[in-house]
């Protein structure tokens, strides 16, 4: 059923609020969309970015454990990521930096035949800068100097200098009327030189995604919903049906229904969606398989140096200065104001490839001198003392994010890491530890390493890239050159789990410039998406196990006419709450693991036969066969026609037993599964739905 324009909760549902979340917001809000944004974090105030210099409840985001502030770090057996979660996404815990990916990005294999070079992305490049505030950072302090006298070191003394920011510096503490947007735009405040970029900037100076994008998107009509996570994403009709949670409140989940839906909520949500709705839950059966590869993380290495007791290098933005070591790797400095948790996660330098010898080696170095570490983690005015290098490169390496069964709880599926045919994230880059010794050198201070990647054998970054990159088909990518998700028309991905290369600079610059991009081609508010060819049965939202349940004495039998238009051929198979994140792996541990649904067809008797289809790479596979006859119900004893598997079926399937009645709207199969063993009879039906869908196909 094709539903009418004022029908849908909103024309696009935009699922997060960083970098891409934001443009898509604002540009698709102008263009005269009706837009909502779902964020799972909460919108922060001031005060509240206060209290997280104080709290470390405030500050870290995991609301499991009653910590609801924003910063998040996720480890893996192969890397480690940083970010943030909230209205305003990773810019809450950003840094500021605006560069331009080099020519080495464009040159990349992974971006020939898409139409994407330097000339079509420079305009979009140039308007993310306009509107994010890109100045040349003013200050110049302490951090500075030792930085520049470190470039002069290894030779590369002509590349240093002040970076591109998004701060706005005015006079240090002013709050003066919106300088940005001819007056449209919030108060701003003159940048204080805090150091405290990362912790959120509660001044107003730091021109984050609220105080441009969202703030724009809002007066323009867009709805943002904070505290509203994502957990499925299902085809409805011509559109689809976006369900949300609370993160830390039980209650029953939301829907939101609208005609298009663009995932934006960084590359680890948009992963972690796409694979339970593909892999669990089986709304996105036909997103491709080359999700979750070509995960890449900057190339990216940390390093520190700690400064002699009295030196005190915290005044100044977070980053203010930068340089190449040679034309493929880019240094700059950080002050970490509030990053009380480096003290724990900062060891000896040691140089060495060598992941287990490296390892060895620290561990060895701590062992000789355990007073030298200890004075590390006890050291005075700690944070004001500390340099943080981050050094990224552009060579090409990558890993893999799959949903696989967690070590430590079997019982659920999570994002694992695994290392793919290419080159691994280095977890030692001799170039950045070359260039920490000649800041130490220069400074008097001590080099460190960060211990997740000298004794862990991490990749560390906050710059993760890649898992859902453009390619030119399904084979190549999981979304085409204008975001598009392969196989599911209305779809579409804006943040960087799109981009396919290595930037080797800081990303949100070029996230915001492809989002810009996206949002310039994306159709207008009076273009409705293709409706499928056979539309799906048009369930109540938010229907549930007992809906249907109530539902089924209701419902009429299969016409001789409707088995044949409605039953013969493939039927994809859908679950309802409370059942869709466990019915698939349920299915999976009895034999079907990611099962699709049932492929019905006439016998030569003309009786109706079939099987089962399973999802593989290479297409829709059958397995279990059944029989369909015509029956009472378990459940009333109306007619019903009924699946069987026969007593020689395997267990548990020889006591299984389906009922098919037709959907309330048509077009569709509502079914009750009922196992016929003793003292489960009387436990009732399960329901679920079957929807005509015909034999999928890979969308080029």
């Amino acid at each position: 059923m094709q539903r009418r324009a004022d029908e849908w909760d909103a024309d696009v549902v935009v699922i997060g609020s960083g970098f891409g979340g934001a443009v898509t917001a604002l540009r698709l809000s102008e263009a005269g969309h009706r837009v909502t944004v779902l964020e799972k974090g909460r919108r922060l105030s001031a005060d509240d970015l206060l209290d997280a210099r104080r709290d470390p409840r405030a500050y870290l985001w995991q609301p499991g454990a009653g910590m609801r502030g924003f910063f998040w770090q996720r480890i893996f057996r192969h890397l480690a990521i940083i970010g943030g979660t909230g209205v305003g996404g990773g810019s809450i815990v950003w840094a500021g930096v605006l560069l331009e990916p080099g020519d080495d990005f464009y040159e990349a294999p992974a971006l020939r035949g898409l139409g994407l070079d330097r000339a079509v992305l420079a305009p979009h490049l140039a308007r993310a800068a306009r509107m994010l505030g890109r100045v040349t950072c003013s200050h110049q302090g302490q951090m500075d100097t030792y930085l520049a006298a470190a470039a002069r070191a290894v030779g590369a003394g002509e590349t240093f200098g002040p970076v591109p920011t998004a701060i706005h510096f005015g006079r240090p503490g002013v709050t003066e009327p919106d300088p940005f947007f001819d007056g449209a735009g919030p108060e701003r405040t003159g940048c204080r030189l805090c150091g405290e970029c990362l912790l959120g900037c509660p001044y107003g100076a730091k021109n984050d995604l609220t105080r441009n994008y969202l703030y724009l998107a809002e007066r323009r009509g867009a709805e943002i919903r904070a505290e509203s996570e994502v957990t499925s994403v299902r085809p409805w009709g011509a559109g689809y049906v976006v369900e949300t949670k609370h993160p830390w409140r039980r209650g029953r989940p939301a829907t939101t229904t609208a005609r298009r839906v663009v995932l934006a909520g960084g590359v680890l949500g948009t992963l972690e969606l796409l694979h339970r709705c593909r892999d669990e839950l089986g709304t996105l059966p036909h997103v491709s398989h080359q999700l979750g590869l070509h995960v890449r993380t900057n190339s990216e290495a940390l390093t520190a140096v700690l400064q002699p007791p009295g030196q005190d290098l915290s005044e100044g933005p977070t980053i203010s200065s930068h340089f190449h070591p040679d034309p493929r790797t880019h240094v700059t400095q950080n002050r970490y104001i509030g990053g009380w948790h480096m003290r724990a996660q900062l060891g000896p330098m040691v140089d060495d490839d060598q992941r287990s010898r490296r390892a060895r080696r620290v561990l060895g170095a701590v062992g000789r001198r355990p007073l030298a570490q200890a004075r590390l983690i006890g050291a005075r005015d700690f944070l004001a003392r500390l340099t943080v290098l981050t050094t990224m490169q552009r060579h090409d390496s990558e890993l893999a994010l799959d949903l696989r069964r967690s070590p430590w709880r079997p019982w659920r599926k999570v994002l694992r890491s695994r290392v793919t045919g290419g080159v691994r994230p280095p977890s030692n880059l001799p170039v950045a530890n070359a260039v920490t010794q000649a800041f130490a050198e220069a400074s008097g201070g001590r080099p460190l390493n960060l211990l997740g990647e000298s004794i862990g054998g991490l990749s560390v970054t906050a710059h993760v890239l890649g898992g859902a990159v453009m390619g030119r088909d399904a084979t190549d990518g999981v979304v085409d050159a204008t975001h598009e998700v392969f196989g599911h028309p209305g779809l579409y991905i804006a943040d960087a789990s799109v981009i396919p290369a290595n930037l080797g600079v800081n990303p949100s610059l070029t996230i915001t410039a492809l989002a810009e991009r996206f949002a310039s081609s994306f159709p207008p508010p009076d273009t409705d998406p293709p409706p499928p060819d056979r539309p799906g049965v048009d369930e109540p939202l938010g229907a549930t196990v007992w809906s249907l349940k109530r539902q089924w004495s209701d419902l009429p039998p299969l016409a001789p006419e409707a088995v044949l238009h409605d039953v013969v051929g493939d039927l994809e198979a859908s679950f309802v709450a409370p059942l869709t994140a466990i019915a698939g792996p349920g299915l999976g541990v009895l034999g079907l693991p990611r099962w699709h649904g049932k492929r019905f067809h006439l016998t030569a008797a003309g009786s109706i036969g079939g099987t089962n289809l399973l999802r593989r790479d290479d297409g829709l596979v059958e397995t279990l066969p059944m029989r369909l006859t015509e029956g009472r119900s378990r459940a009333d004893g109306r007619p019903a026609l009924v699946v069987s598997y026969g007593a020689g079926a395997p267990r548990p399937w020889r006591w299984v037993r389906d009922e098919l009645r037709a959907a309330p709207q048509g077009g569709g199969v509502v079914a009750m599964t009922f196992v016929e063993l003793p003292g489960l009879r009387r436990l009732g039906g399960t329901p679920f739905l079957l929807t005509p869908r015909g034999v999928p196909q890979t969308r080029t």
